[in-house]
């Protein structure tokens, strides 16, 4: 029992390094090698994990064998862009002028009721919305809204303002995000200057967010919302 456990665990770390290898992708973002490569990973896996009989060798070599793969056949895409169509296909125009292409669809074999879906998802419920829609190669529909649907940005009407950058996520649960920090161009001095104006600890912060610009809000762990901005 001991041994099954201890092969299990080693697979189980063995499955999450091979994925992480191949980089961070939703599933519906997987290229069709990529995808392959997770299915055979999850199929290799579960041998050495019910066999003991099985040396662990026999299921940890073609995961490593099959990341090496995925890792050259990516190289080669880079290098290649011919490779890339080839494996992955080219995104297909479906809608053009509010038109729908009803000859692209069936080579995709998607459904009326599936691009309409992806639409809705959008906030896009007419076609007379869209001016060019596309089926990318991982299957997202990517929409480029008719001139008339564009929304109104501040840029259109002349009262944008000062760009306080983009607030990152600083302590989480208590704890500082270094990657966080790091996106902001803070340090952990500047969040506890920040905390002790405010009369609070690190262990009281479930929450907090804070921008290159100094804007910062926090959500303590009792709930309490706390928002403001600091000179830096």
């Amino acid at each position: 029992m001991l041994i099954s456990a201890i092969r299990t665990l080693i697979i189980y770390l063995l499955v999450i390094l091979s994925i992480r290898i191949m980089g961070k992708r939703q599933i519906s973002e997987l290229r069709p090698s990529e995808l392959v490569v997770a299915l055979l990973i999850s199929d290799l896996a579960i041998v050495p994990m019910q066999d003991t009989g099985t040396p662990l060798l026999y299921g940890v070599l073609p995961i490593f064998l099959l990341v090496a793969l995925e890792l050259l056949l990516s190289g080669i895409m880079l290098k290649f862009p011919a490779v890339e169509r080839l494996v992955s296909g080219n995104p297909v125009t479906v809608i053009r002028h509010g038109n729908l292409d009803v000859q692209a669809l069936k080579k995709l074999r998607m459904s009326v009721d599936d691009l309409m879906e992806a639409l809705r998802l959008q906030n896009i419920f007419e076609l007379s919305e869209v001016d060019y829609a596309l089926a990318e190669t991982n299957g997202h529909i990517t929409v480029y809204p008719a001139p008339a649907a564009k929304p109104v940005t501040c840029g259109d009407l002349n009262v944008c303002q000062p760009d306080a950058g983009m607030p990152a996520l600083v302590i989480s649960d208590s704890v500082f995000c270094p990657w966080g920090l790091e996106l902001c161009g803070q340090d952990q001095k500047t969040v506890y200057s920040i905390l002790k104006k405010k009369k609070l600890s690190e262990k009281q912060v479930f929450l907090m967010t804070l921008s290159a610009g100094g804007q910062f809000f926090i959500l303590t762990d009792e709930g309490k919302q706390v928002s403001g901005e600091v000179k830096l």
